[in-house]
């Protein structure tokens, strides 16, 4: 996957950024929560390494390191902000050193017969599920649900729909995207249309879809890494200000 760093800058409105940073922070815990199921499933070691390491920090000649970092993906709509998924990225590294790592250590989940499913999105589509039953089934759970009032209210104003099969959104009429990666079982995510942009890059204009890219480490916001995202995937990453 390609991707560039410009130094053109992306204005957000201090209401936005103070939204984006609770609103983060909110969803992070719930998928913490979230992953905390899949505790005794079988990762490879490699992958159960990366994700114990997650909130913790290492040391080595050079001293303390920062944790690694989740990067979550959010697209500004009509309805508000949306949250469409993650990825786990390391702050401190260069950009082409995290894209070497990513490449290096995708987070697979095997879920039997050699199948496969990227974790963070995984995440996503359990949290949907789980909101939806729980919802359902509200009158009876009274306070034995998974999920606390205000963190069903979070779920619903900022995650996007996710599901194991296209059939919910069908049904709803919905514009949905499959996320599959070669070799691992597809996810459907109901369709999230990102704003325009054009930037500048050698000479030329690039277009493509905005999306704000919003770290959080150890709980806490990390900072805003606004991106365009053209129709190949590549990635230009931009400056965020606040006007």
């Amino acid at each position: 996957m390609r991707e560039e760093s410009l130094s053109r800058e992306v204005r957000y409105g201090k209401k936005d950024i103070a939204e984006l940073e609770s609103a983060s922070i909110q969803v992070h815990l719930i998928y913490k929560k979230a992953a905390e199921l899949f505790k005794r499933t079988a990762y490879s070691r490699s992958v159960k390494d990366d994700l114990t390491e997650v909130n913790t920090h290492s040391v080595n000649s050079d001293g303390p390191r920062l944790a690694p970092a989740v990067l979550q993906k959010w697209i500004q709509t009509s309805r508000g902000w949306k949250c469409i998924g993650c990825e786990l990225r390391q702050p401190d590294l260069t950009m082409s050193q995290m894209e070497e790592t990513i490449d290096e250590k995708q987070l697979l989940l095997d879920i039997g017969e050699g199948r496969l499913v990227h974790a963070e999105m995984l995440i996503q589509a359990v949290v949907w599920s789980q909101y939806e039953k729980i919802r359902m089934f509200a009158p009876w759970l009274g306070d034995d649900a998974f999920y606390s009032v205000q963190e069903l209210d979070v779920i619903a104003r900022y995650i996007v729909p996710t599901y194991f099969s296209e059939r919910p959104l069908h049904e709803q009429g919905k514009v949905f995207k499959i996320h599959q990666q070669y070799g691992q079982i597809p996810l459907y995510q109901e369709y999230v249309d990102a704003p325009s942009c054009c930037v500048q890059v050698d000479g030329g204009l690039l277009e493509g879809r905005l999306l704000t890219g919003v770290y959080v480490s150890e709980e806490q916001f990390f900072g805003l890494n606004p991106y365009l995202k053209d129709g190949d995937g590549g990635r230009t990453y931009m400056q965020a200000s606040v006007q």
